[in-house]
């Protein structure tokens, strides 16, 4: 062999070694993560409102059954079990024309309250200005209303906002509540129908106020009405292009409008506008009429799509306006393959680490909590038994056997929603952490994100807080498979604080919260 050669393996044996070396001490020293209770969010008075999430379309497919809606209630919305969500979105069916046949998936084919008046003929009655004549059928959305109805009497304190996906099919140019085709596909809404719309949404919270006795907490029109991927005969769901920013304006003016007229203005936020993504949240609110924009009262974002989270909280403060996270979901995955059935809840934590740091918002919704049903609706529903991979919602709800089958999804979720409450205050920490600190009661509480396949180190500087409530850290896990790994596992030793310093160490491939507060 050349001495050429023989140096060339010495250096790059020497570089291995090296690499390996640097891995060990990046293993051994610890990551430290200031936190500081002054750095806090600018919504809400700094006041986290909670954690939430759509009740589309899972309450329309589960609100069937009593025993399948309060397992629901009990392990989403219970405030001393489960999950402990305090937020619901309520979503307004437009209701599609009812000769369709193409919405097959079974949980999103969304009765609508508002029903054309029909001639003889079978033909829309119509009024003077040639608007089609409408009644109200209030029985239409039981099961979504069975949910929300036994949830509320779970939890009163709930926040409702309610929202659309598509106005009623008669007010589109298709005819279709999924969306709209050719030269209308990016503008479905009919112009003469907006104030129609408008009086509809209107309607419908002045029912839920007034008949129902609910407390509603916000309205938004629009499901996201920028992004153009809703077309006509979906097999999905309900949607609506409103592309154009001055019809959305109309829009928000008009039912601002419609609900000051029928006295349920009072109390009740107007949010806008629920685009996919954070960048079409930005430049859809800037393109609002002066008018729409002084009207609206929040700023509600998807997070699908876009990076500019800090922006998106500079503009709503400069704005004076109040901001959630209002929607997203995904089947993405970290670790790499020897994370099993931890990938997808890491990814699911991340995305709420980097949602709430990045914008600070004072609330965070995920899509829906349940995506899949073993029935024997369909050959798919059929095969859905399997908690293992990546996939939406937390869980599965079997009709066939009346069970709700919870995943790990579920248990990392739980590791925000169970610890981190309302009334907290979320406060910076780290981009794979994040903190919250109660200012009465002094709870400080972190969860941390470990993706990775050895353990990691993770000191916590608390030197900024006035007092430390407790001489030691109450630890919460998620990790392992899902039958066999931990769950809230709560059989952890506690971590001491010494020199108002919190140091841990993270297990491979886990969702760790830590809580220090006095005892109870």
């Amino acid at each position: 062999m050349k001495a050429s050669s023989v140096r060339r393996i010495l250096v790059l044996a020497a570089v291995m070694l090296c690499t390996v070396l640097s891995a060990q001490s990046n293993r051994r020293t610890p990551s430290v993560v200031v936190l500081d209770p002054a750095k806090g969010s600018p919504f809400n008075d700094g006041v986290f409102e909670g954690w939430g999430t759509s009740l589309c379309w899972w309450a329309n497919r589960v609100g069937y059954s009593d025993k399948l809606t309060d397992l629901a209630v009990d392990a989403f919305f219970d405030q001393t079990k489960g999950l402990k969500l305090n937020i619901v979105r309520y979503n307004i069916g437009g209701g599609d024309d009812p000769s369709h046949r193409h919405i097959t998936r079974s949980d999103s084919n969304m009765p609508g309250f508002a029903q054309p008046v029909r001639n003889e003929n079978g033909a829309f009655e119509v009024d003077d200005d040639g608007i089609v004549i409408y009644q109200y059928d209030w029985d239409r959305d039981k099961n979504q209303m069975n949910v929300l109805t036994k949830l509320l009497k779970r939890n009163p304190d709930a926040l409702v906002e309610v929202f659309s996906n598509s106005p009623p099919y008669f007010m589109t140019w298709s005819g279709c509540s999924s969306g709209g085709v050719g030269e209308h596909r990016g503008n479905n809404l009919r112009p003469e129908y907006i104030p129609v719309f408008a009086e509809f949404l209107a309607d419908v919270v002045k029912h839920m106020r007034e008949d129902l006795h609910m407390k509603l907490n916000s309205i938004d029109p629009f499901n996201e009405p920028s992004s153009n991927i809703w077309g006509a005969y979906s097999n999905k769901q309900e949607g609506c292009n409103i592309g154009d920013n001055n019809v959305k304006s109309s829009v928000i003016v008009e039912l601002d409008k419609a609900l000051r007229s029928r006295n349920v203005r009072d109390g009740i936020l107007l949010a806008v506008a629920d685009e996919t993504s954070i960048d079409l949240a930005i430049d859809t609110f800037k393109a609002l009429s002066p008018e729409a924009k002084k009207v609206s009262d929040r700023i509600n974002t998807h997070t699908y799509g876009g990076s500019r989270r800090a922006e998106l909280q500079a503009f709503a403060k400069e704005q004076k306006k109040h901001l959630w996270m209002s929607e997203v979901d995904g089947i993405g995955t970290l670790g790499g393959q020897a994370a099993g059935d931890m990938g997808s809840p890491l990814w699911l934590a991340s995305r709420i680490i980097t949602d709430v740091n990045g914008m600070m918002p004072s609330a965070w919704v995920i899509w829906l909590v349940v995506d899949r049903h073993r029935s024997d609706f369909n050959n798919m529903e059929r095969n859905n038994t399997s908690l293992k991979g990546a996939y939406w919602g937390t869980g599965i709800c079997d009709h066939i056997e009346e069970k709700l089958l919870l995943g790990k999804r579920y248990y990392a979720f739980g590791q925000f929603t169970r610890y981190i409450r309302p009334g907290d205050r979320i406060i910076a920490s780290s981009p794979s952490t994040l903190a919250a600190y109660n200012r009465e009661s002094g709870k400080i509480v972190v969860v941390a994100v470990n993706s990775a396949a050895n353990e990691r180190p993770m000191t916590f500087d608390l030197a900024a807080f006035p007092s430390i409530p407790a001489a030691s850290a109450k630890v919460i896990r998620t990790s392992g498979q899902v039958n066999e790994g931990e769950n809230w596992n709560e059989d952890i030793p506690a971590v001491p604080v010494r020199d108002k310093k919190l140091a841990v160490q993270l297990a491979p491939f886990s969702i760790t919260t830590f809580v220090i507060e006095k005892p109870r």
